[in-house]
């Protein structure tokens, strides 16, 4: 997903409005992108917020800095 998310521009916000698990919510914050996530489903929310929030509080562990963008 981190791949997926270099046509957007460091800093700007995605948008996913099928949240699911929360996946293209932390590739977002690993890459410094913000988020926007939209989940129907209680349970699938309650666990894509709490995959997001645990990457948020783990922090980066590797430098996914994107260089292609100008």
């Amino acid at each position: 997903m981190r791949e997926l998310l270099r046509v957007v521009r460091p800093g700007s916000i995605v948008l996913d409005p099928f949240m699911g698990s929360g996946t293209t919510g932390v590739a977002a914050l690993q890459t410094g992108r913000g988020f926007v996530g939209i989940e129907l489903d209680p349970a699938h929310f309650d666990n894509a917020c709490e995959r997001i929030n645990e990457a948020h509080r783990q922090g980066a562990l590797f430098d996914y800095t994107d260089t292609t963008q100008e």
